[in-house]
Protein backbone atom coordinates (compact mmCIF):
# COMPACT_ATOMS: atom_id res chain seq x y z
CA UNK A 1 0.00 0.00 0.00
CA UNK A 2 1.12 3.25 -1.13
CA UNK A 3 1.31 5.48 2.14
CA UNK A 4 1.39 8.61 -0.67
CA UNK A 5 -1.68 10.78 -0.77
CA UNK A 6 -3.68 9.82 -3.64
CA UNK A 7 -3.95 12.98 -6.01
CA UNK A 8 -5.41 11.53 -9.22
CA UNK A 9 -7.53 14.09 -10.99
CA UNK A 10 -10.97 13.50 -9.14
CA UNK A 11 -9.72 13.83 -5.67
CA UNK A 12 -7.97 17.28 -7.05
CA UNK A 13 -10.47 20.54 -7.35
CA UNK A 14 -10.85 21.78 -10.59
CA UNK A 15 -10.26 24.87 -11.32
CA UNK A 16 -10.79 27.95 -14.49
CA UNK A 17 -9.91 31.05 -14.06
CA UNK A 18 -13.18 32.48 -12.33
CA UNK A 19 -14.81 29.63 -10.15
CA UNK A 20 -13.53 26.62 -8.49
CA UNK A 21 -15.09 22.89 -8.77
CA UNK A 22 -15.23 21.04 -6.04
CA UNK A 23 -16.17 17.64 -6.14
CA UNK A 24 -18.52 16.15 -4.98
CA UNK A 25 -21.13 18.49 -3.68
CA UNK A 26 -19.94 21.55 -1.65
CA UNK A 27 -22.35 22.57 0.60
CA UNK A 28 -22.04 26.55 0.16
CA UNK A 29 -21.20 28.67 -2.73
CA UNK A 30 -18.71 31.60 -2.29
CA UNK A 31 -18.63 34.89 -4.12
CA UNK A 32 -15.21 36.56 -3.44
CA UNK A 33 -15.19 40.32 -3.83
CA UNK A 34 -13.04 43.09 -3.84
CA UNK A 35 -13.94 44.01 0.19
CA UNK A 36 -15.59 40.92 1.39
CA UNK A 37 -16.70 37.38 0.47
CA UNK A 38 -20.20 36.66 0.26
CA UNK A 39 -21.17 32.60 1.16
CA UNK A 40 -24.63 30.73 0.42
CA UNK A 41 -25.89 27.47 1.45
CA UNK A 42 -26.80 25.69 -1.80
CA UNK A 43 -30.06 24.26 -0.09
CA UNK A 44 -31.21 28.30 -0.24
CA UNK A 45 -30.25 28.53 -4.41
CA UNK A 46 -34.03 28.84 -5.73
CA UNK A 47 -33.56 29.47 -9.21
CA UNK A 48 -30.99 30.95 -11.86
CA UNK A 49 -31.33 32.80 -14.96
CA UNK A 50 -28.67 33.35 -17.75
CA UNK A 51 -29.47 36.45 -20.00
CA UNK A 52 -28.19 39.06 -21.79
CA UNK A 53 -26.30 41.52 -20.16
CA UNK A 54 -29.09 44.41 -21.35
CA UNK A 55 -25.87 47.28 -21.12
CA UNK A 56 -23.73 45.55 -23.15
CA UNK A 57 -22.72 47.48 -26.17
CA UNK A 58 -19.84 46.22 -27.84
CA UNK A 59 -19.49 41.91 -26.22
CA UNK A 60 -15.47 42.22 -27.24
CA UNK A 61 -15.18 45.04 -24.57
CA UNK A 62 -18.06 44.66 -22.25
CA UNK A 63 -19.40 41.82 -20.62
CA UNK A 64 -22.19 39.88 -22.87
CA UNK A 65 -23.50 37.47 -20.17
CA UNK A 66 -25.59 37.81 -17.28
CA UNK A 67 -26.36 35.45 -14.41
CA UNK A 68 -28.49 35.80 -11.63
CA UNK A 69 -28.52 33.04 -9.17
CA UNK A 70 -31.48 33.80 -7.01
CA UNK A 71 -31.23 32.38 -3.28
CA UNK A 72 -33.69 32.74 -0.16
CA UNK A 73 -31.33 35.98 1.31
CA UNK A 74 -30.12 37.43 -2.07
CA UNK A 75 -29.88 37.87 -5.27
CA UNK A 76 -26.30 37.71 -6.54
CA UNK A 77 -25.64 38.60 -10.53
CA UNK A 78 -22.29 37.73 -12.41
CA UNK A 79 -21.31 39.77 -15.24
CA UNK A 80 -18.83 38.14 -17.66
CA UNK A 81 -18.83 35.71 -21.05
CA UNK A 82 -19.27 32.76 -21.32
CA UNK A 83 -21.47 32.23 -18.19
CA UNK A 84 -23.44 29.50 -20.47
CA UNK A 85 -19.88 26.85 -19.53
CA UNK A 86 -21.16 27.69 -15.38
CA UNK A 87 -24.19 26.02 -16.07
CA UNK A 88 -23.83 22.19 -15.68
CA UNK A 89 -21.81 23.05 -12.64
CA UNK A 90 -24.66 24.88 -10.99
CA UNK A 91 -27.09 22.57 -11.79
CA UNK A 92 -25.30 19.94 -9.88
CA UNK A 93 -24.69 22.44 -6.68
CA UNK A 94 -20.74 21.94 -7.22
CA UNK A 95 -19.20 25.21 -7.57
CA UNK A 96 -17.49 26.37 -3.97
CA UNK A 97 -16.05 29.53 -5.58
CA UNK A 98 -16.54 32.51 -7.79
CA UNK A 99 -14.36 35.39 -8.35
CA UNK A 100 -13.68 37.92 -10.39
CA UNK A 101 -11.10 38.51 -13.58
CA UNK A 102 -10.21 41.16 -15.73
CA UNK A 103 -11.03 40.44 -19.29
CA UNK A 104 -7.48 41.23 -20.63
CA UNK A 105 -6.03 38.02 -19.25
CA UNK A 106 -8.50 35.71 -20.69
CA UNK A 107 -7.20 33.81 -23.46
CA UNK A 108 -9.62 33.99 -26.43
CA UNK A 109 -9.00 30.41 -27.62
CA UNK A 110 -10.06 28.95 -24.13
CA UNK A 111 -13.43 27.98 -23.56
CA UNK A 112 -13.73 28.95 -20.16
CA UNK A 113 -16.18 31.47 -18.18
CA UNK A 114 -14.61 34.52 -17.27
CA UNK A 115 -16.75 36.95 -14.53
CA UNK A 116 -16.00 40.36 -14.84
CA UNK A 117 -18.68 41.57 -11.71
CA UNK A 118 -19.97 40.02 -9.36
CA UNK A 119 -23.04 42.10 -7.32
CA UNK A 120 -24.68 40.96 -4.37
CA UNK A 121 -28.10 42.34 -3.27
CA UNK A 122 -29.16 40.87 0.13
CA UNK A 123 -33.04 40.44 0.52
CA UNK A 124 -33.70 42.76 3.00
CA UNK A 125 -31.67 45.35 1.13
CA UNK A 126 -33.97 48.52 -0.17
CA UNK A 127 -32.53 50.06 -3.28
CA UNK A 128 -34.96 53.04 -3.63
CA UNK A 129 -34.14 54.33 0.37
CA UNK A 130 -30.24 54.01 -0.86
CA UNK A 131 -30.95 56.47 -3.70
CA UNK A 132 -33.71 58.22 -2.30
CA UNK A 133 -33.22 62.16 -1.96
CA UNK A 134 -33.33 63.14 1.87
CA UNK A 135 -34.63 66.87 0.89
CA UNK A 136 -37.40 65.34 -1.25
CA UNK A 137 -38.53 62.29 1.13
CA UNK A 138 -41.55 62.94 2.78
CA UNK A 139 -41.71 63.69 6.54
CA UNK A 140 -42.70 61.86 8.99
CA UNK A 141 -45.27 63.35 11.76
CA UNK A 142 -44.17 62.88 15.20
CA UNK A 143 -46.91 62.55 17.78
Amino acid sequence: MNPEQNTSPASQPQCNDSFKINGPCPVMIQFVGERMTWGFDWSLLNYFVLKANPDCHDPEVEPPDELMLYFRAAKVTLLGWCLDLMLDDIATQSIARVWKLKRELADPNMEVAWISEIFVLPDDYDVLAEHADPATASPTSNP
